[in-house]
């Protein structure tokens, strides 16, 4: 009788060291949730940095163009460029056009509202409105004998405010007038204020 009560007692004990695997089984069991938790995250993060540049890309155009402040910039010009420069494109902006919609067709518009290509004393090239109605141009422009030789005329600078509003693609210029026009080429519009001459 003793016997048989004894055997349960020993087929009993090997229980608890049967349940002593499960705890070291865990780690192993979590570790896919970890890597993916960790791929997801990582994933986010990827993602979060691809929209950022792509956002950046996207508001640039506007910063160096729309958006931008006034700044400083020295033109460079003698009196003729006002009948002697102009340019040719299909498109305008904001109103604004050059002198020419094809290399023969004159667009009929205001001087204030013609666009013409200037380069500044650091050689940028800009496209601008009604530059000679600037006070201070119109004045220097006044002060120049008329129909004197362009080789002749005094190059003076022109010290304003400029504002970046747009830019036009594929614009053809020309320096003297009647010449043949440039290659293509794309060019900031800007308009400019608070004009001072020096020259």
């Amino acid at each position: 009788m003793e016997s048989e009560h004894e055997e349960p007692k020993q087929a009993a004990e090997p229980a608890p060291q049967a349940a002593e695997p499960a705890p070291q089984a865990a780690p192993a069991s979590n570790t896919p949730g970890v890597s993916r938790g960790k791929v997801i995250l990582g994933l986010a993060v990827a993602a979060l940095i691809i929209f950022a540049a792509y956002f950046a890309t996207r508001r640039s155009p506007l910063i160096s163009t729309a958006g931008s402040p006034a700044t400083s910039a020295s033109i460079t010009l003698v009196t003729s460029d006002r009948t002697d420069l102009d340019c040719v494109s299909r498109k305008g902006i904001k109103g604004f056009n050059c002198g020419f919609s094809t290399e023969i067709v004159n667009w009929q518009g205001d001087e204030q509202n013609k666009l013409k290509p200037y380069y500044t004393l650091d050689r940028h090239l800009y496209l601008i409105p009604g530059l000679f109605l600037e006070p201070a141009i119109t004045k220097r422009f006044q002060a120049e004998i008329p129909n004197k030789p362009r080789e002749q005329l005094k190059r003076f600078a022109a010290h304003c405010q400029i504002k970046v509003i747009g830019k036009l693609t594929g614009v053809r210029t020309r320096w003297v007038a009647n010449a043949a026009w440039s290659n293509p080429e794309d060019i900031d519009v800007a308009t400019v204020s608070d004009c001072k001459v020096e020259g």
